[in-house]
């Protein structure tokens, strides 16, 4: 396991101000290392010069180490003084110096803690402190170390424990159940990982995650959730900048599980964990371990592959110490028993896949050649009653269908194959095939069956893990008495038996005891699993006054149990009528002792003289038998009794006890013998008896005795919710109207008070709660005779409105512009109180002129200045934990209305009147239009008429016009609230002939042998004055004439007309011409021809329908036109060509209007999708019968081998290194082949980018290297054949130069040049040498040798008394290099030395102090950008420079960019923001003084 050491310190990657153990706390400045996660404090202001505080060079890194391995942390350091190293831990000492070691390595100058044999121990958080006498530096690391192995020393402290001396075992034990004890959850106490779990959950998920839990109390739960939520958000917030989109943990097909989340970190060092059951995972980035993490953008991915049954759990992911998302994953443990089998069906039959699973599960997880499935009308999901059978439905299989297809159940899962058989049946002419009613597939087995027999297994698997279960504790509880029982034997010397509490045995009379003085001793039990005692409450008290004997059922005895202290609380549930809580008596017979339970009087006692009674009593008890139970301490004497108890029906209780009891079997009651009345025990010396217990009752047998069975409930309370201030019953019902009872609220006795009355009705008892208040939430209890009920009554307060109020508000305020307007509505309502307003929906928050009061009883809303804009909806909104209430009301602003709306459009303009006419404003500001205000002015003047105020009716007629003359009017709308802006129209002539425009062309309605039905619409132009009819005119095919259909002066008034005057079987088109007041305009375009003659036939279907030509997004048709048959079918007129995808049903029309031509093209297909197509004939009679293609189309071309088509494509290319590599191949091939690249014969490498296109393909190396030399090879492959091309790449650069040349003489009139090898020979097959020669008595350089590839070369002809030089080039496919020069050769001229006498100068000291030739100026930069800060200053010798802020050096802040040029000094801040606000000093000094200078710098915003 991964043990996960404790992050103590709660700063950014666990560093912050630390209290150094060598040094006492010293006031400093504190700064940040250019290490990250290192703290350095500075004790001095001002550090000397040559002096620095230390600082970490490397920082120790984080180790996760397995035990028994060495752990080493590695630091250095630098600083001077030379800074001393110290070790410490979180947690424990160092003190052991064999353990921890520390160690300098003088070779590296690293300091080292070592740790050998690492253990569980030493896991912890470690920090390294560097420390001189000018400050310190510190970093955290940690050590996670993984437990492995088995634990010998664990082990053998077991067994230790396990032989314990028997005399010290009970202590032992009883040390354990103590300790045991404390670890059990307390009533109400909330499991942790609840939290955990809830925490990082959706709100829909709290009630699941709650049930599962056993948490019931909601409203406690969530109140401590947000307090626990708040904490985590503060923690959170030192690491995290925000979290969202968490996705909880989910199964995936592939049989992984992931969840996700998004974050951002302030600091991206900061380290992320991940934990199951709070062991720490290790994880990768790559997909390379189980667990991986995958980062894309702000996106978190966690995957946990190869999923096993131990991996379920709780899994976590903290930010250093600090969790951010908790999922809990759970895989359900279950398997096929019967998997889904391969299928055949036929085309349109539908597949059945069939399952059987081990456990059942509600739904599982279906999948079809990799997608997932869902139910719907292709699929049919569905699951027995039992789940354990599943189903999946395949309808109308289609060749499509065939595939893989999977059922997963949590991380087990099964495939099969559907295999889809072509349907060899012809379909019918013209139809499509119908589907077939047939069902293939199935598991081939009786599922039914299966599923029953695996119901009845786990069935009885669960009923042996409740008996295994129960009979464990019942083994447990025993022994831990009877260990309790024994110890207490040998500490008393002899049992003193008391009576039981509140009864006095010797007078035969009910009197009270105090409960604290009594001591109950201890006494043998005689039960059967052991002999446990249990406490039990009070029995009730009993009258003693004397009745009649009658039989009643047997009452066994009750033991006095030990003190409380002493014996661990039995299990609730046993004392509460659970089977498993049921003891035995196997002690000695008890005769039984019969009274009437009025009475309390005993009777006689009968003796038992079976021959059996050693093994089991004869009798028959008439009556239910009741449990035993065992008397404890008793604290409150008035607690009553407990419930009835159930009959036990044990087939074991048979066995201990030969007699069947009839009536309630009370517990054990042992008296104390000095106050009973019957005589001493004698032993039971059964040899079964001595097997079940072996040991004795110490005292003497009482009789048995038989009790009312008390008061039962026919009706118990109920859950009761209610609201604040309302009334609230809470009523049970028992069998006895005497009865008297008491009511209890969270276990607190409640009385009758103020608000509160307790009625009783009969046998129905009542609490009434007049006004239900918060202080009466909780758990309310009723007790009578022993018996209670409880119920919850939750008393909740939504926010709620007085109606007087919520009508005030309701009515809309009404204010004119630039007002305010107020809403203020009072509620009541807990706390806490989300009060939120809005406007149309939209949530208003405080502004300028939107102010928001918020108190706890009423809330008030000020809009300032309002405008017009802002009228619409206005709601309140409140919402607390227990409800939402909304108000609506409405704000009305009143303003102006705005101008009348254009364009203007004029109805007459003739020599008389002028009518015009306009739209009502858009906005009438809240009051209806009144009038409307006219001006008029005659255009050539400037001057404006005030026609007046008209009535509210948007049109006026001015006859008070001139003809021919031009007028403009303006038009302003009048309301209560004001007058608007004016619209102005157009210049409106008044009397000019304006002819309308054309109308558009006729359109034919209906043809016959005797008329012709057409229609038109009028023009949009109408002149300017109303339309008055039109002229419609005919013209036969071929001529040039037009006629008039109707007389001239009878214009038609109508746009529509009947043509009667015809010739059959001619064909006619018409055109139409509008009339006006100034006459007619000019003639529409002509219609279509149109033969008069009845309707024609519908053509029938296109005959010959094939395929001429197909690619990725084209399809082409031809076919043969349909045969024309008398009466039955027409010609056609044209056609239409549809087509639909192989998976739609829906036809798509590829043309809009008919084609004349018998073939088309069908364009925008998608690559290697299948289509069906079909043509349909078409004529004015209609469309025809659609034809359609035999088989579907797949889009594709023909098969084409691939070729290559670029044939200029150079096979040997050269490339300088660094430059990029491009090769790009075309080359044409059908099907869309598979393209791939290889180097060398090997696939290319992840740097070299490949991109293929349709036709194309391109290798692109962005940044090419002498390794990417080679052959490269593009190889294009489809189903028709495969190509190949190559490509040879050298990758190369400018050589560089030789080595030193050096010259031999090996023989004479001959120079040997011998150079070493150019660095970049081994890398450059390529490379060469060429040697040039210079000789004295010329002046140009000769070439001598090329293309020499080894190291030297022999030049002949070397003249006497001449001097040479020779130079040597390295030369590749790239160029050449620079050259290496040789000595000279030859005889050298000797030359006198040259002798220079310096003339004595006197030396001049010119030191100087530091002075500022140009000072600081003072700044003011805009935030968010760049500022220098310059400074100009002189010294000899050159001064130091330090810049500091507000005092605080600057020189080492990397935030600062600082330079020194030529006494230049510059301090650029790279960004500029409020930080670096405030006073900037520069200080220059040297050996001869010191200089300052100062400014101050601001930043606007």
């Amino acid at each position: 396991m991964w043990k996960k050491s404790k992050i103590t310190d709660q700063t950014a990657n666990g560093q912050g101000p630390e209290q150094d153990m060598t040094h006492k706390k010293r006031a400093g400045i504190k700064r940040k290392s250019k290490v990250p996660g290192v703290m350095i404090t500075q004790y001095v202001e001002e550090l000397p010069e040559g002096k620095s505080t230390p600082d970490f060079l490397r920082k120790p890194i984080a180790l996760t180490i397995q035990e028994g391995k060495l752990a080493v942390f590695k630091a250095r350091v630098s600083g001077d003084p030379k800074p001393e190293v110290t070790w410490r831990r979180a947690q424990g000492d160092m003190s052991n110096m064999e353990k921890f070691q520390n160690k300098f390595d003088e070779a590296t100058g690293e300091y080292h803690l070592e740790m050998p044999k690492v253990t569980s121990e030493e896991a912890d958080t470690y920090k390294c402190y560097a420390s001189n006498e000018y400050g310190k530096a510190v970093c955290t690391v940690i050590l996670n170390v993984i437990e492995v192995g088995f634990k010998k020393k664990k082990a053998m402290e077991e067994m230790d424990a396990s032989s314990t001396n028997p005399t010290e075992f009970r202590k032992l034990l009883r040390k354990r159940a103590k300790g045991e004890k404390k670890e059990e959850k307390h009533d109400g106490e909330i499991d942790e990982r609840f939290w955990e779990v809830i925490m990082s959950a959706d709100r829909k998920d709290y009630e699941r995650i709650c049930a599962e839990y056993g948490v019931k109390d909601f409203r406690v739960m969530l109140k401590k959730l947000n307090e626990k939520k708040e904490e985590r958000e503060v923690e959170q917030a030192k690491y995290v900048e925000y979290l969202s989109n968490l996705k909880h943990i989910d199964l995936k097909g592939d049989g992984s599980a992931s969840f996700e989340f998004e974050m951002e970190l302030k600091d991206p060092t900061s380290r992320v964990f991940l934990y199951k059951d709070g062991v720490m995972l290790p994880f990768s980035d790559e997909m390379a371990m189980k667990h991986n993490l995958k980062t894309v953008g702000k996106k978190l991915i966690f995957t946990v592959k190869d999923l096993l049954p131990e991996d379920a759990g709780l899994y976590q992911v903290d930010v250093e110490e600090v969790n951010v998302f908790s999922t809990d994953f759970k895989i359900p443990c279950v398997d096929f028993i019967v998997k889904i089998q391969e299928v055949k069906a036929k085309e349109r039959e539908d597949a059945l896949f069939e399952c059987v699973l081990s456990h059942p599960i509600a739904r599982i997880k279906w999948t079809g050649k990799n997608s997932p499935l869902e139910h719907g009308d292709k699929y049919s999901i569905s699951a027995s009653e039992d789940k354990l059978i599943h189903r999946l439905l395949i309808k109308d299989c289609m060749q499509l269908d065939k595939g893989i297809y999977s059922a997963s159940a949590g991380i087990k899962s099964c495939s099969a194959w559907l295999m889809v058989e072509a349907d060899t049946e012809p379909a019918p002419t013209g139809k499509k095939k119908a589907r077939k009613t047939t069902q293939a597939g199935g598991a081939g087995v009786d599922l039914e069956k299966l599923a029953e027999e695996q119901q009845g297994k786990l069935q009885k698997e669960k009923e042996e893990r409740i008996e295994a279960i129960i009979k464990a504790k019942e083994e447990q509880q025993a022994t831990i008495a009877e260990n309790v029982v024994e110890e207490k034997a040998a500490d008393d010397s002899a049992l003193v038996e008391d009576p039981p509490v509140g009864r006095d045995t010797s007078k035969d009379k009910q009197t009270e005891i105090p409960p604290k003085k009594q001591e109950p001793p201890v006494v043998k039990s005689s039960i059967s699993d052991g002999g446990q005692l249990k406490p039990v409450k009070e029995e009730p008290k009993v009258d003693a006054s004397p009745k009649p004997v009658k039989t009643s059922p047997v009452v066994p005895n009750k033991v006095i149990a030990p003190p409380k202290s002493d014996v661990p609380e039995p299990d609730t549930q046993a004392s509460e009528g659970d089977n498993s809580g049921r003891k035995r008596n196997t002690g000695p017979p008890v005769s039984d002792k019969v009274i009437d339970p009025k009475e309390g009087q005993s009777g006689p006692e009968e003796p038992e003289e079976s021959p059996e009674s050693n093994k089991s009593s004869g009798r028959t008890r008439q009556g239910p038998l009741l449990k035993d139970t065992v008397i404890g301490q008793i604290t409150d004497p008035k607690e009553g009794q407990s419930g009835p108890e159930e009959p036990e029906e044990s087939p074991e209780s048979n066995k201990s006890s030969g007699r069947t009891r009839q009536g309630p079997l009370l517990k054990d009651k042992v008296i104390d013998p000095k106050e009973g009345q019957s005589g001493p025990e004698e032993p039971e010396e059964s040899p079964e008896s001595n097997k079940r217990s072996g040991r004795t009752r110490q005292g003497p047998l009482l009789k048995d005795t038989v009790i009312d069975p008390g008061v039962q409930f026919v009706s118990g309370l109920s859950d009761v919710t209610a609201l604040m201030g309302q009334p609230a019953e809470l009523l049970c019902k028992v069998n006895s109207e005497q009865c008297e009872g008491a009511w209890f609220r969270d276990g607190k006795k409640i009385s009758t008070e103020d608000g509160l009355t307790i009625s009783k009705d009969g046998s129905t008892h009542k609490l009434l709660i007049n006004s239900c208040q918060e202080e009466h939430s909780g758990k309310y209890r009723f007790e009578a005779d022993g018996r209670k009920t409880e119920a919850m009554l939750n008393v909740k307060d939504p926010p709620r409105f007085d109606q007087n109020d919520l009508d005030a508000f309701s009515k809309p305020v009404t204010v004119k512009v630039g007002q305010n307007a107020i809403f203020k509505l009072p509620f009541v309502g807990c706390e806490p109180m989300k009060i939120q307003w809005y406007r149309d929906g939209e949530e208003l928050l405080d502004e300028s002129n939107v102010k928001i009061e918020k108190s706890t009883s009423h809330s008030r809303l000020l809009l300032s200045k309002c405008q017009r804009k802002e009228t619409g909806e206005i709601k309140i909104r409140l919402k607390n934990e227990h409800g939402i209430l909304e108000a609506v009301s409405k704000l009305i602003v009143l303003d102006k209305p705005t101008p009348p709306q254009g364009p203007v459009e004029v109805l007459e303009s003739s020599a008389v009147c002028i009518d015009i006419k306009w739209r009502s404003p858009k906005d009438n500001g809240g009051r209806p239009v009144k009038n409307y205000l006219l001006e008029r002015q005659q255009v050539g003047r400037n001057t404006w008429k005030k026609i007046g105020e008209i009535p509210g009716v948007p049109t006026y007629k001015d006859t008070d016009v001139d003809h021919g003359r031009k007028y403009c009017y303006r038009i302003r709308a009048v309301t209560e609230e004001g007058i608007s802006e004016m619209i102005e129209t157009d210049d409106i002539q008044a009397g000019t002939l304006a002819f309308p425009g054309v109308p558009a062309p006729p359109k034919v309605v209906s043809a016959s042998n005797t008329c012709i039905n057409l229609t038109w619409t009028a023009p949009s132009n109408t002149g300017g004055s109303r339309i008055v009819g039109y002229t419609l005119e005919k013209r036969k095919k071929g001529s040039n004439l037009w006629s008039y259909v109707n007389p001239t002066e009878e214009p038609i008034q109508e746009k529509k007309y009947v043509v009667k005057d015809i010739a059959v079987g001619m064909e006619y088109e018409f055109r139409v011409t509008a009339i006006n007041v100034s006459g007619p305009g000019e003639p529409s375009n002509p219609s279509e021809f149109v033969f008069a003659r009845d309707p024609k036939k519908p053509p029938g279907k296109v005959e010959d329908l094939k395929v001429t030509d197909t690619s990725y997004t084209t399809l082409s048709l031809s076919w043969t036109k349909p045969r024309e048959e008398k009466g039955v079918q027409d010609d056609p007129k044209g056609y239409y060509v549809e087509v639909r995808q192989a998976e739609s049903l829906e036809w798509a029309r590829c043309n809009v209007t008919p084609i004349l031509l018998t073939s088309f093209t069908v364009k925008g297909l998608k690559a290697l999708s299948m289509y069906w197509v079909r043509v349909i004939a078409t004529n004015e009679g209609g469309d025809g019968v659609p034809q359609d293609m035999d088989n579907y189309i797949l889009a594709m071309p023909p098969p084409v081998r691939p070729r290559f088509t670029n044939n200029k494509v150079k096979s040997f290319m050269v490339v300088r290194a660094g430059n990029t590599v491009r090769i790009t191949i075309n080359f044409e091939a059908s099907p869309w082949p598979e393209v791939d690249w290889l180097k060398d014969n090997v696939p290319v490498t992840k740097r070299v980018t490949i991109s293929n296109s349709d036709g194309s393909s391109q290798m692109l190396i962005p940044s090419s290297e002498r390794s990417d030399s080679g052959v490269y090879t593009i190889m294009v492959k489809n189903l028709v054949g495969q190509e190949t091309f190559s490509v040879e790449v050298r990758v190369t650069d400018d050589p560089k130069p030789p080595g030193p040349v050096e010259l031999e003489e090996n023989v004479p009139g001959t120079v040997t040049v011998i150079w070493e090898s150019s660095p970049d020979e081994k890398r450059d097959d390529h490379l060469h040498y060429t040697v040039s020669k210079l000789e004295s008595t010329k002046n140009t350089w000769s070439s001598v040798a090329d293309r020499v590839f080894n190291n030297k070369y022999t030049v002949c002809n070397i003249m006497p008394g001449r001097e040479y030089h020779f130079r040597v080039y390295a030369k590749n496919d790239m160029g050449m290099s620079a050259p290496s020069e040789s000595p000279t050769w030859g005889i050298e001229r000797r030359k006198e030395k040259f002798v220079v006498n310096m003339p004595i100068y006197k030396t001049c000291d010119l030191r100087s102090p530091p002075a500022f030739l140009v000072p600081l100026k003072q700044h003011n930069a805009p935030k968010g950008y760049e500022c220098y800060i310059s400074c100009a200053v002189k010294g000899d010798p050159k001064p130091r420079i330090t810049w500091y802020r507000n005092n605080v050096s600057l020189n080492t802040n990397t935030n600062y960019y600082i330079s020194n040029i030529c006494g230049v000094c510059s301090l650029l801040i790279l960004h500029v923001g409020p930080k670096d606000v405030g006073e900037y000093t520069i200080i220059a000094e040297n050996a001869m003084g010191r200089a300052e200078c100062s400014t101050k710098f601001s930043v606007r915003e």
